[in-house]
């Protein structure tokens, strides 16, 4: 084979492969602390020790969700819809990545739908739940559901950060790490031993997401 075309695959191959890199890079703390600030943190990535090594820690999990992104990316704009509408940050329109893959019929335990509801927030947010009509497994529904309860958790807790975690802890849980720690500052509720760890990933890898799609002025969405 000449050299010629030996040197023109190659170089393919490089721009193919640094593409890739590009397209998977976890964004730089700039993006990450606007994704902090749009939740009301008062508290930058260098000031939170639980997630000072976030970048390395969820590096696997955030690519495999972005990725999961670029493949849904017209059913995710629907739901983004909903939540500029409401005027909700848009880090939570990211959430069903973690909760779900974005997999609007996935079952957990004693869960279903994008947002994983229980059966009991999903009625208390005006949901049905039968056994033949199941409105978690509606997208456009269950999300309507998500904004309320959204709304209900700033009412209440008072910041977008703290509203994450009681939708990902549950109230109760929350209030008790509130109460031990006498603070709601972020970085010492994350800290917290008790602090539940799938709410603690799930914040991390939806907060790499959101600075990525939405804050990298990079990507190809800000074109």
């Amino acid at each position: 084979m000449p050299d010629s075309i030996v040197k023109a695959i190659f170089f393919l191959f490089l721009l193919g492969w640094v593409g890739t890199q590009s397209l998977y890079a976890v964004p730089a703390n700039e993006a990450i602390n606007a994704s902090l600030k749009s939740l009301e943190s008062t508290e930058e990535l260098d000031q939170i020790r639980p997630l000072f090594d976030i970048k390395e820690r969820y590096q696997t999990g955030y690519t495999t969700l972005y990725n999961r992104y670029q493949m849904t990316q017209e059913e995710y704009r629907k739901v983004e819809e909903k939540f500029e509408a409401a005027g909700i940050p848009l880090f939570f329109a990211l959430i069903p990545y973690s909760e779900s893959k974005f997999q609007p019929n996935a079952h957990g335990y004693g869960t279903a739908g994008l947002w994983q509801l229980t059966k009991q927030s999903a009625r208390n947010f005006g949901l049905t739940v039968q056994k033949k009509r199941d409105e978690r497994l509606n997208a456009g529904r269950s999300t309507d559901a998500i904004i309320r309860l959204l709304l209900s958790l700033k009412k209440e807790f008072g910041t977008w950060y703290l509203a994450d975690f009681a939708y990902a802890s549950g109230e109760g849980t929350l209030r008790r790490l509130i109460e031990k720690n006498k603070t709601t500052k972020l970085s010492v509720l994350l800290k917290d031993p008790h602090f539940p760890s799938g709410a603690k990933s799930q914040f991390a890898k939806t907060l790499l997401l959101d600075a990525k799609i939405h804050y990298t002025k990079e990507d190809p969405s800000h074109d």
